[in-house]
């Protein structure tokens, strides 16, 4: 049969699996030029492939393969042309989303390999930081699975803007709290948004700029209780007032490495003079 060919090598030639021609075939979308009536083997001809090459990258831009076949039956250049304009749209939305995707991607891989060259671990220290943007849910968290509600309630709300949210929550802490050594019973929840990302949402606030104490720790959580009053002491020694809350953020946790050695840990409290 010259020029004919069996499913199987159309299957390869395509680099498309035999049920997906199949498929094609049942819901008429690409039938084979012949098949024989005997053994039910499909059979089709180098006219196809044009055929089947532009119902793959269709598929490849997203359109449904109701769309592909209703415009494979009735299209004109210009439907075919308004449909690949279309696309291209989409395609460039894709595009800005990945290139926003990998840039959050390598600011959180920085940040990772820079947490190995802190030694400063227990000694606080005073920064300025830059106003922050953040989106915050207030709600008194105490508990493990208090916490992970509020963090899927948060991911659901904004995951479509900031899909990559590992390293990037933070909890909200009194003051009040730790003299009472309530070390964990957060008074809310924030997440950093990336500085080249800017939308709107009802959750989003702004961390002010300004000076803030801060201090590192790599233990766990139930031995933090020594870090909040070393800040303090150190706030009051400089001759500063925190201005509370603080601010916990843990940057390497028990889900990125197994190793307490590599976990760490920032606490910050805005202070003023």
């Amino acid at each position: 049969m010259q020029n004919k060919f069996t499913i199987g090598q159309m299957a390869r030639l395509h680099d498309i699996p035999i049920k997906t021609l199949r498929y094609y075939d049942e819901i008429g979308l690409f039938e084979p030029y012949e098949v024989d009536p005997q053994t039910g083997y499909r059979y089709y001809t180098l006219e196809q492939f044009k055929k089947l090459d532009i119902i793959v990258y269709l598929k490849l831009m997203g359109v449904p393969l109701k769309e592909i076949k209703r415009k494979m039956e009735h299209s004109s250049l210009d439907e075919f042309i308004e449909t690949l304009a279309e696309y291209q749209k989409v395609t460039k939305e894709k595009i800005r989303h990945l290139q926003r995707v990998n840039a959050q991607l390598t600011t959180r891989m920085k940040e990772l390999e820079q947490t190995r060259h802190i030694n400063q671990i227990g000694a606080p220290f005073i920064k300025h930081l830059p106003s922050r943007e953040v989106v915050q849910v207030k709600a008194e968290v105490g508990t493990l699975d208090g916490t992970e509600s509020v963090l899927r309630d948060l991911k659901k709300k904004i995951s479509h803007i900031t899909p990559i949210m590992i390293g990037k929550v933070g909890f909200i802490l009194s003051v009040e709290n730790t003299k009472k050594q309530q070390f964990t019973d957060y008074d809310g929840i924030f997440l950093l948004v990336e500085s080249d990302v800017s939308f709107k949402h009802e959750l989003v606030t702004l961390i002010p700029e300004g000076d803030y104490a801060s201090i590192y720790m790599r233990e766990k959580r139930d031995t933090t209780g020594v870090y909040y009053d070393t800040l303090l002491n150190f706030i009051k020694a400089e001759g500063y007032k925190a201005e509370g809350p603080f601010l916990i953020r843990r940057i390497v946790d028990s889900f990125i490495s197994h190793h307490e050695e590599e976990r760490l840990t920032e606490i910050q409290i805005r202070i003023t003079s």
